[in-house]
């Protein structure tokens, strides 16, 4: 993978000094240039095309989130993520898909799950991260400017609705517009294609029933449930053996 080039953006040197010094450590990360306020911001944005920037929101001559929504409009593949020591832009800046939002004094160890996070976003989308995300057993989920990551042993079936699919969980239903063919192609073994609108996963199966031309598929220690196409019913049978 190649290094990340990433832009800082903090009028505050001491700030400044102290985000550099921790992305030091990350050789994976490239300081492609520094600047004090959002319109500098913008102007290098244009200039160097960063992977990633990380970004103040009070700033003098435009702020953060000013000069973000502007590099969007020309470079809408940017990620970026907020440093700043105010919590009542949170809102306005996920609503924007930041990578995260970091309240001051930054935290070493929040700063390093923020940047991965934005690693597996650009690594999925220079077609890097499906091969990661497989090998630590997890689906990657593309939706506008996001990547979810979910685990998928917390999955238990996955449902095509008109021309999105839901991916069904203990605690949340991810959504997501990706074919319901290019899902199946990231799962493992644990998956099967019930039917054209259903994938389960055959570990959580605890109870198959047959419901007038098709069969209902009920999970453990979960209440909804998928289809089996009875044309699929042997197959099934086979596979949880």
């Amino acid at each position: 993978m190649r290094p990340i080039k990433w832009i800082l953006a903090e009028d505050h040197p001491d700030s400044m000094e102290i985000i550099k010094y921790f992305l030091d450590e990350r050789p994976d990360f490239q300081l492609v240039g520094c600047c004090t306020n959002g319109e500098e911001l913008v102007e290098m944005v244009i200039t160097v095309k960063p992977d990633l920037v990380l970004t103040d929101i009070n700033m003098p001559r435009k702020n953060g989130l000013q000069a973000v929504k502007e590099c969007l409009s020309f470079h809408p593949s940017l990620k970026f993520i907020f440093l700043t020591g105010y919590d009542e832009f949170a809102i306005e800046a996920f609503a924007i898909a930041t990578v995260d939002y970091l309240v001051k004094p930054i935290d070493r160890n929040r700063l390093m799950a923020a940047l991965e996070k934005a690693k597996n976003l650009l690594q999925f989308e220079w077609g890097e991260g499906e091969a990661e995300a497989q090998k630590m057993k997890m689906l990657p989920l593309k939706e506008q400017n996001c990547t979810q990551y979910i685990p998928l042993s917390d999955i238990y079936f996955i449902e095509k609705v008109g021309k999105k699919c839901l991916v069904y969980t203990k605690t949340q239903i991810f959504e997501t517009s990706e074919a319901i063919s290019k899902i199946m192609s990231r799962l493992d073994d644990s998956f099967f294609q019930a039917h054209r609108s259903n994938i389960i996963n055959l570990a959580k199966i605890s109870q198959i029933t047959p419901q007038n031309e098709t069969y209902i598929v009920c999970f453990k220690d979960y209440d909804k449930t998928a289809s089996l196409s009875k044309l699929k019913i042997n197959e099934v049978r086979e596979r949880m053996l």
